[in-house]
């Protein structure tokens, strides 16, 4: 070796006794500078020291030249010293206490201890401890490496912040997307909206809850893409999967309506949309999209479209009764005077008749609001004229309006030539329903008395021609007046 003989070690007071320097002095004299082991560990890169475990307080008998590179102390001022010189006060006592462990236990240890430079400067040293035996198995030396790990330590610590910092700001995105996610669930629900996806090519459907409810199924419930077709109406099946193969193929914007029938037998529109999603070689890779139960809005449209054309049927009628009012009013009129108050009554019963079923556009008008309304301009002060009995009874729109119509000209002849004409005269109405309730009849009256002796016309006008003939067709059962002498008598019987 070309490295000169250690120099005598500098001894502490309480080694007065020159165990160690003799054991230091010992040790280098058996070092063979031809060995190439000694020469290896001599010229070794890494730190390397020995310590001799025999001597009291385990001192170093060698260290070698990286050692000395490393630390900044030389041989001459740690051979002969415990190795804790190195400590400070940023070592961390508990991986020194350790370290003295698997000393006393005589193991081999590896450890991160932050160690000092003798100009103080900290570094992280990893140690590796190790105990050496001679030929008899007794315990000789230990043989410690050391290495700089500072940078290791560093860069450990700032990934260790990094991740950190990552595992923060993760949690707060992760936090963020919970709180979106939750806000467009509930938006989602709020609108009815489902939203459903088909991954391709396997066509595995998923969907959220949602999207069941808007099928009438129960929230948990496994759909497949082949159950969700067998639930859809047969003759919006074919348009279904027509528009869903085109989206597919060809990449068309799914956009459809269609009919379902729930597990119940409701009938239900759902209106989807979709688009298509493609992998990175163009492949498709799914279709997704939303849903919603739009049945209300269907329903609604087929309902103003019936009532759009029940109202044209309705005006048409309306119209073609005002010019056969007119019409027939006019022929059979004395005068045109006569003719102006009797078109304006009739057609103010028609106008009376259409208020009326206003209120109830499904089931027509009750006889009782019928008979008060029309029969409202010919009352008396004290309502003693008419007398009106009768159950509730709703008829339908076409014999509201020839009731309606019906009474209008009764009370019109009445106050004429009729009962109402005079001041002690009346007119009872009655009406109700008779037989069971497989087949029950209406029954309907208009009864004068107390009037001037009525004669039969000598010719049959408008108004009679309407009441027998118009509202018979429309009750489908028998109206008839009858011109009895003590009075006008009319009577409708049908069946309802």
């Amino acid at each position: 070796m070309d490295r000169q003989p250690l120099p005598p070690s500098p001894i502490r007071p309480h080694d007065a006794s020159g165990a160690v320097r003799e054991a230091v002095d010992a040790f280098a004299s058996r070092l063979n500078e031809h060995d190439p082991f000694v020469a290896a560990f001599d010229h070794c890169i890494t730190p390397m020291v020995v310590s001799d475990p025999t001597l009291p307080d385990n001192p170093l008998v060698y260290v070698n030249r990286a050692f000395e590179a490393l630390t900044g102390f030389s041989a001459v001022e740690v051979v002969g010293r415990n190795c804790r010189f190195m400590q400070g006060p940023l070592t961390d006592q508990a991986d020194v206490q350790r370290m003295k462990d698997a000393i006393a236990l005589r193991k081999p240890i590896d450890i991160d201890l932050l160690n000092h430079r003798r100009d103080g400067t900290p570094f992280w040293n990893r140690l590796m401890v190790a105990p050496v035996h001679d030929a008899t198995g007794s315990l000789r030396y230990f043989v410690a490496s050391q290495l700089d790990v500072t940078l290791e330590r560093h860069g450990l610590l700032q990934l260790e912040r990094d991740r950190d910092s990552l595992s923060a700001e993760l949690a707060k995105r992760e936090v963020a997307l919970a709180e979106r996610e939750a806000r467009l669930a509930l938006a989602l629900d709020a609108g009815g909206l489902g939203t459903w996806t088909i991954d391709l090519p396997e066509w595995r459907l998923s969907y959220s809850p949602s999207c069941l409810t808007n099928f009438g199924r129960p929230v948990g419930e496994k759909l497949s893409i082949e159950s969700m077709l067998a639930c859809v109406h047969p003759e919006d099946r074919d348009l279904l999967t027509n528009s869903l193969n085109s989206a597919i193929e060809h990449g068309t914007r799914y956009n459809v309506e269609y009919r379902i029938l729930t597990p119940e037998g409701e009938q239900r529109w759902i209106h989807s949309q979709g688009s298509l999603q493609r992998r990175a070689d163009g492949t498709p890779l799914a279709v997704s999209g939303f849903s919603s139960n739009v049945s209300a809005r269907k329903f609604a449209e087929e309902q103003r479209s019936v009532l759009a054309h029940e109202l044209t049927h309705r005006v048409k009628n309306t119209l073609a009764t005002v010019s056969a009012v007119v019409s027939q009013t006019l022929r059979d009129a004395a005068s045109l005077a006569e003719a102006r108050d009797a078109v304006s009554g009739r057609i103010a019963s028609l106008a009376s008749a259409h208020e009326l079923l206003l209120k109830d556009e499904i089931e027509g008008a009750a006889i009782g609001e019928i008979v008060e309304r029309v029969l409202a301009p010919f009352m008396d002060s004290n309502g003693r004229r008419f007398s009106a009995i009768g159950p509730t009874i709703r008829l339908t729109p076409e014999v509201t309006l020839a009731l309606s119509m019906a009474l209008h000209e009764l009370a019109t002849n009445a106050i004429k030539y009729g009962a109402l004409s005079v001041p002690e005269g009346q007119v009872s109405i009655r009406w109700d329903l008779n037989g069971n309730a497989t087949e029950r009849r209406l029954t309907f009256s208009w009864a004068e008395q107390d009037g001037p002796v009525v004669a039969v016309p000598t010719r049959i006008g408008f108004g009679t021609r309407m009441i027998e003939r118009v509202l018979s067709r429309h009750i489908r059962g028998r109206a008839e007046i009858q011109y009895l002498p003590e009075g006008v008598r009319f009577a409708i019987e049908a069946p309802i």
